[in-house]
């Protein structure tokens, strides 16, 4: 049962913090407001700093349900110590059970999915001189099966069109917090205490990653991603996260802390129950585990 464990996030030199479902292994790079404009250059730099570390342990919690709103986080424990460096960084944990403070900003980072708007007749006007678009190509990008790419068709067929590509450096964007209220409002779904909502902001991909403010300098991470609407160019519901503070003192803390089996086993879901739990939330979305 394989992890993706991109070191988005460390919560110290051997627990990282991230979502539960199955990903896949991926390299780490510098977290950056900005995407460089030298990619190629980036993306060299970025292979320097790949590092492979085992892992000694992950811990779920245990689940009360495997459908929306599941408890979509997981603590991994390394086998051994990573070293920080200008590309792999701690982030503080939050106060247990504490909100973020009203007038914080918000912002999610990832390696997901980016979704880019052109106008064919900008296009034209810039690059008259250069090869023209393949038409067919443009379609299969707009008709791929991925979520949200039908209604993103709709939108866009008689002004323009959207394309998909992945990111060749980390992204971070600003995004706003939903209240609980609204959120359950919109999802028309009663929104549990361990669940932060916002008004989309990550795309196909970013799941994991981190939801976290900053203050006088001081990073805290605030949720992880856990679920979202299908179309994230015009998302139709909010972005679900996974509030870190409730899980401080109950999971992350006390599984970092556990000496023995006995104690892990009183916190964590079991092996099987979380691989039952993972499959059964994929089925709840019609998504094929593979």
């Amino acid at each position: 049962f394989k992890r993706y464990l991109s070191m988005r996030r460390g919560l110290n030199s051997r627990g990282i913090c991230d979502n539960s479902s199955p990903l896949f292994c991926k390299k780490t790079t510098r977290k950056t407001e900005v995407p460089s404009k030298e990619d190629e250059e980036y993306h060299e730099a970025s292979e320097t700093q790949v590092i492979c570390v085992g892992v000694e342990s992950i811990c779920t919690p245990i689940q009360n349900t495997c459908r929306l709103f599941m408890k979509d986080i997981a603590v991994v424990k390394l086998k051994t110590k990573v070293n920080y460096t200008d590309y792999i960084q701690p982030i503080c944990l939050p106060t247990n059970c504490e909100d973020p403070p009203a007038s914080s900003t918000a912002y999610s980072v990832g390696w997901g999915r980016i979704l880019e708007y052109y106008d064919p007749n900008e296009y034209e006007d810039d690059h008259e001189d250069e090869d023209q678009i393949d038409d067919l190509e443009i379609q299969k990008h707009i008709n791929k099966t991925s979520r949200g790419v039908t209604s993103v068709k709709s939108q866009t067929e008689q002004t323009g069109f959207v394309t998909f590509h992945d990111a060749n450096s980390l992204m971070q964007r600003e995004i706003d917090l939903i209240d609980q209220d609204q959120c359950t409002a919109q999802l028309k779904s009663k929104v549990p205490d361990y669940i932060i909502c916002t008004s989309g902001g990550s795309c196909h991909g970013d799941s994991g990653g981190p939801l976290m403010y900053e203050d006088n300098g001081r990073w805290t991470l605030v949720g992880v991603i856990s679920d979202g609407p299908d179309d994230c160019y015009h998302p139709e519901k909010p972005l679900l996260f996974v509030k870190v503070s409730h899980f401080v003192d109950s999971l992350i803390s006390t599984f970092m802390q556990a000496r023995n089996h006995s104690d892990r086993n009183a916190i964590c879901a079991t092996d099987d129950a979380r691989k039952d739990c993972v499959t059964r939330a994929y089925q709840f979305h019609n998504y094929t585990l593979k």
